[in-house]
């Protein structure tokens, strides 16, 4: 008898064991499908000049919403002045070819430069509505799965023709739980109109 509980016991304990692995698994890879985020650092980038590299660092995050119908984001920006436009690029043809705006995330155009920006620079949320060029009239699916195929980066671009940018990859769990951390190089707060918010 207690040979058959202690077997019965070992299987549970397996069952158990596996359930949260599956689980585990799943709540990853379900993280990979709806948080994205991006680092930011100096760029070269096409048609903007030989040299454009920042001591400017940023990271962004990504977060798909409304049951995948919405994209929530949030910029962050450090040692950077005179921020024009932020703004999602897609590489539609590989790195080796031009980009194409597809969100428009901040327009200098229409807000004016900001900065000093030492923290937040802009967030909000990205609707099927704000995708532009060749992601036009498309669903949110359409940038989720350009995300994934590692074709889509971050521009944060100065008055200056100075650019910060990287690319927007899925999230670990760790980086989601770095991201929501205060930084420890956000020693002053953004200027008042500093911050942005769309829709």
């Amino acid at each position: 008898m207690n040979i058959k509980i202690g077997i019965a016991f070992v299987i549970t304990t397996l069952v158990i064991a596996s359930a949260g692995i599956v689980s585990s698994t799943v709540f990853a890879q379900q993280s990979q499908n709806t948080h994205f985020i991006a680092k930011l650092s100096g760029k070269t980038a096409p048609g903007f000049g030989p040299n454009l590299s920042l001591n400017a660092t940023g990271k962004a995050t990504f977060t798909v919403t409304g049951g995948g119908k919405a994209m929530q984001y949030s910029v962050n920006a450090y040692k950077i002045n005179h921020v024009g436009d932020v703004t999602l690029v897609l590489y539609a043809r590989g790195h080796g070819h031009s980009p194409s705006n597809v969100v428009l995330v901040r327009r200098a155009v229409t807000q004016g430069p900001t900065g000093p920006i030492n923290g937040l620079l802009v967030q909000g949320t990205i609707k099927p509505s704000d995708l532009v060029g060749p992601l036009k009239g498309k669903q949110m699916s359409v940038l989720v799965k350009d995300i994934l195929d590692g074709k889509v980066d971050l521009w944060v671009t100065t008055t200056a023709a100075q650019l910060i940018a990287g690319k927007v990859i899925p999230a670990s769990a760790m980086e989601l739980a770095e991201s929501a951390a205060p930084s420890a190089n956000a020693t002053a707060a953004p200027s008042a109109n500093a911050t942005a918010t769309k829709h």
